[in-house]
């Protein structure tokens, strides 16, 4: 008998990437002025290859809140391509060179920072508290929200960016 998946398409309310501080640098980019993500590393698996143009996308900021990188979610988006097979050829914003050496795969993006984070304390208190990304914060990218969970989700976000084109100008985040 097969292994049943936890995540296949029909469940899926989003995709969720996840960002450590103290991995990527992501007060340089805020500092910067940029509001976009473009792109992210990612774990090649199964999951990986589910994803897909469109799918909407929750960046979500880990770690234990230092420089005012409060945990929760930063930001919201789609994918704009599959996963595709990636090494990362330059440090960018990784804080070390050898955490961008991990990098073997990315999912180009257009996910929009949002002007105020929707922190973890402020899920918890409204109930949400089940994320995979809360059970589970170690967890490779990417994770995954249920069409259930982004419908109780939905009430705390602001409205969902709308899909754009990918602006190939932009700096790759992966």
């Amino acid at each position: 008998m097969a292994k049943q998946r936890a995540v296949d398409r029909s469940r899926l309310g989003a995709w969720l990437l996840k960002c450590n501080p103290a991995l990527w640098d992501l007060r340089g980019l805020l500092d910067s002025g940029e509001d976009r993500i473009t792109s992210w590393a990612v774990q090649p698996g199964y999951r990986a290859g589910l994803v897909a143009a469109g799918d909407p996308v929750v960046f979500w900021v880990s770690g234990p809140g230092r420089e005012g990188l409060s945990r929760g979610v930063w930001g919201l988006g789609h994918a704009t391509a599959e996963v595709e097979p990636w090494v990362e050829s330059g440090r960018g914003r990784w804080r070390s060179a050898s955490d961008a050496h991990g990098v073997r795969a990315r999912v180009e993006l257009d996910v929009r920072l949002l002007g105020e984070p929707v922190r973890d304390e402020e899920l918890r208190a409204a109930g949400i508290d089940a994320l995979e990304v809360q059970r589970q914060p170690f967890m490779a990218n990417p994770s995954f929200v249920s069409r259930e969970e982004l419908a109780v989700l939905r009430r705390l976000l602001p409205a969902w960016p709308a899909p754009s084109p990918t602006d190939s100008g932009r700096e790759d985040l992966a």
